[in-house]
């Protein structure tokens, strides 16, 4: 059985080889092509046969296009509003790529990169450091996919916006925002498959922070908390990534610093998590991972130690059980698997 899974690194400030098309046969991974046009590409997203991709870049923005079919083809590349794009997703015809430095939400239509929508943040958190104003760090489409949800780390809120006919944004009349408690960071999260629970990644506190979703009036209310410092967590740890198996039994999160997987095995119809483990990134700095579509492998992205590392699953038990193979890619700092792999 092969596998396809794509990379992506920062390139230093300048084009270079920073997005890659792999291939995993189980026991070996290997490169397929490389994609040395692009800056900084933070972030990539696989859908059908594109791949979306954001250059995170201090003082401009941009999202590409790429066919994937037979390697990595750019199709398009896009300037856009917005600075230190740091994360991108699809929803209908439109993109959304979330600015990092710049605290704001922009949205193309990706078959021809006019813009659609731009909405900016405003305001800050208590952490001097990292939230002296908005960093938006990632958004997901509602699974209805009638509204779309913003994760801003600099003001320790989850926006969410109606999505308009033309992929315009407006504040959700409801909930235009939750409030995460205070200096915690929100960065990255996850919708259980059913749609009725959203997990959220706060990076500055190493926690994971659960909440009901009502999808008839689309809000969210707070369910829980569990620590992801466990694993001897230094001061310094950073919480990163999250995400759940297809079958939304289990659910995973990264941390750098430690340099850990921390694993929890979803209890009833999502609401409460039990602790299953955690386990090492197998390299340092895990600031992204994604689990395989039959949930067979993780791939971790060590960016810290430039190491792309695929781990075997345990589906039992949800454990993460030794490294299968390893490749060396310098800055790695995102991965994702073909949708249709191993399927």
């Amino acid at each position: 059985m092969k596998y396809r899974l794509f990379a992506s690194s920062y390139t230093g400030g300048k084009p270079g080889d920073g997005i890659y098309a792999l291939e995993f046969d189980g026991e070996r991974l290997r490169c397929r092509d490389v994609c040395a046009e692009l800056v900084n590409p933070s972030y990539i997203q696989p859908d059908g046969d594109r791949l979306f991709a954001v250059e995170e870049t201090e003082n401009g923005a941009a999202m590409a296009v790429f066919e994937t079919e037979k390697g990595l083809a750019l199709q398009a590349r896009y300037e856009t509003p917005g600075s230190g794009m740091c994360h991108v997703t699809r929803c209908g015809a439109c993109l959304y790529g979330s600015s990092y430095a710049g605290g704001s939400i922009t949205g193309i239509r990706w078959e021809n990169g006019e813009l659609c929508s731009f909405r900016q943040h405003e305001g800050q958190g208590p952490n001097a450091q990292r939230q002296e104003g908005p960093h938006a760090h990632s958004a997901q489409p509602s699974p209805d996919g009638q509204h779309l949800f913003v994760a801003d780390l600099g003001t320790d809120r989850l926006y969410q916006y109606d999505i308009a006919s033309g992929g315009e944004l407006f504040p959700h009349e409801a909930q235009p925002w939750i409030q995460v408690p205070p200096g915690r960071g929100p960065r990255h999260f996850a919708f259980h498959p059913n749609g009725r629970w959203l997990y959220l990644v706060a990076e500055l506190e190493n926690s994971l922070l659960v909440y009901s979703y009502e999808p008839h009036e689309s809000v969210l209310r707070p369910a829980g908390e569990y620590s992801l410092r466990g694993g001897n967590c230094p001061p310094e740890a950073l919480a990163a990534d999250v995400h759940l198996t297809g079958t939304g039994d289990f659910l995973y999160a990264s941390v750098r610093g430690s340099d850990r997987i921390f694993g929890f095995q979803v209890k009833g119809d999502g609401g409460e998590l039990e602790p299953a483990g955690n386990w090492p990134s197998f390299g340092r700095g895990p600031r992204s991972f994604d689990l395989s579509p039959d949930g067979r492998f993780l791939a971790i992205a060590n960016q810290d130690s430039g190491s792309l590392a695929l781990c075997s699953r345990n589906a039992a038990s949800g454990a993460v059980d030794r490294l299968v193979a390893e490749l060396s890619l310098p800055q790695v700092c995102c991965v994702k698997w073909e949708p249709s792999a191993g399927a």
